[in-house]
């Protein structure tokens, strides 16, 4: 069940370029969602942001932390859980459409088994800043 949206969403950091969360390197109609990173409980529109800014390497959320409130959607302000956020193609509050395109890079935010929906990506323990890769401006 989603949460009811914050009167005042949480910071999110980086290069964002509008107030839907949208930043310098992914920001088509669909990118709205930030996520809270696990390394450091900040909200940042995307691994790349989060490799200029934050000064530490990422780590995903591990697979037992599935209902921790780490998805935020930019359009209406929800926290959605890992788990929800999975399991959906748009906001369970506004009905704003995710990019889909986000699941190629799902593995970089959450442990994910190589069964699941994410496309059976390895389970990555960190992300090192300097070894982001660069991704085209069209999925987060």
């Amino acid at each position: 069940m989603p949460q009811h949206p914050l009167s005042t969403p949480p910071p999110v950091l980086g290069p964002v370029v509008d107030g839907q969360t949208r930043c310098v390197h992914y920001r088509t109609e669909l990118d709205i969602v930030a996520i809270r990173f696990a390394c450091c409980g900040d909200y940042y529109p995307c691994h790349l942001c989060h490799a200029e800014v934050a000064g530490h390497d990422s780590s995903p959320w591990p697979i037992e932390a599935r209902s921790a409130r780490a998805v935020l959607c930019g359009v209406c302000g929800d926290e959605l859980s890992i788990a929800e956020y999975l399991e959906v193609t748009a906001c369970p509050s506004c009905a704003s459409s995710f990019n889909p395109g986000c699941a190629l890079h799902a593995h970089l935010y959450f442990e994910v088994e190589p069964s699941s929906r994410e496309g059976a990506l390895p389970v990555v323990t960190t992300v090192s800043a300097a070894r982001s890769p660069t991704a085209p401006s069209s999925s987060t």
